[in-house]
């Protein structure tokens, strides 16, 4: 904990040497999600300068400001009252620096925030994203799953009957399919990714960047049975990666052929074939005997 104060007071003397004008609007902020130094740079020199600081709870947010010596005023928006905040303050975002930050992580990634932004659109409000930490991204990272494709579905349904209806929806979606869950569902929704994801590569991820990180992989097939019997405290939220499992085909369908043809433009035959390849998982071989034979027509 030492080390990490001392970092900070590091940022904070470095951010006192760069005083770079600050454009008026709306920065969505991301904090760290577990590691107090992750935060970077810009975000804490963005967070200094706001006039307002839009947050999920004030309470949370406050333990972050403090570390890093920011005192600025804090308004809670939450799904329920963000189009009160939002009336509140549209007056203030053409002529102010207002910030939004989650309580960890990127903004609007599951959270609040999405009226503000089609708002400040609407009104032609400079909006701009402060980039950092993400516990989808990180999980992507440490999962060992197939990540050039993937989809995040948010939150699985706390009701039974909508989680099935989600997991059956995607259980042919190509690509690593993301979701997220809270401690008290997470055995109830993994034995219905047992019940519908058969023998698939998954990780269940945990306290991320923390020093209590833990990254679980295994099959769907007997992953109730491995949460139970490791020591896997299930407490706080997890993500949950599932691998793809759209079925491979080799058969080179007319909107390939298309889309082959479109990207054959700016790149070379090659380059084209791996570019189809990797967005469709068809076969390198018959993408080229398809380019090929098209290649051959145009010469007769």
């Amino acid at each position: 904990m030492n080390k990490q104060k001392t970092n900070i007071n590091i940022l904070l003397i470095i951010m006192k040497t760069k005083q770079n004008p600050i454009k008026k609007g709306l920065y969505i902020v991301a904090t760290p999600i577990g590691n107090l130094q992750d935060i970077s740079f810009r975000a804490v020199d963005i967070l200094k300068h706001s006039n307002l600081i839009l947050c999920e709870n004030p309470r949370h947010s406050l333990k972050l400001l403090n570390e890093l010596k920011i005192k600025k005023k804090l308004i809670s928006i939450h799904d329920y009252n963000e189009v009160d905040v939002i009336r509140k303050i549209s007056k203030n975002l053409k002529n102010s620096i207002i910030s939004l930050i989650s309580d960890a992580g990127s903004p609007m990634i599951s959270d609040p925030g999405f009226k503000l932004i089609q708002h400040c659109i609407k009104e032609n409000i400079f909006i701009t994203s402060v980039p950092g930490a993400s516990s989808i991204i990180s999980s992507l990272q440490l999962s060992g799953i197939p990540n050039n494709i993937f989809s995040f579905f948010g939150f699985i349904p706390k009701k039974r009957n909508q989680a099935l209806l989600l997991l059956e929806s995607c259980k042919d979606n190509k690509g690593a399919l993301i979701f997220l869950t809270s401690a008290h569902k997470l055995v109830d929704n993994l034995k219905l990714i047992e019940k519908i994801f058969k023998n698939r590569k998954v990780a269940i991820c945990k306290e991320l960047t923390k020093i209590n990180e833990q990254i679980l992989r295994t099959n769907s097939d007997k992953i109730t049975e491995i949460v139970k019997n490791k020591d896997f405290k299930i407490k706080g939220e997890f993500v949950i990666i599932l691998e793809g499992g759209g079925k491979k085909s080799n058969n080179v369908d007319k909107k390939v052929i298309e889309s082959l043809d479109r990207i054959a433009v700016k790149f070379s035959l090659t380059e084209s074939v791996k570019i189809v390849h990797k967005l469709t998982e068809l076969s390198k071989n018959e993408l080229y005997k398809v380019a090929l034979k098209k290649i051959k027509n145009k010469d007769v």
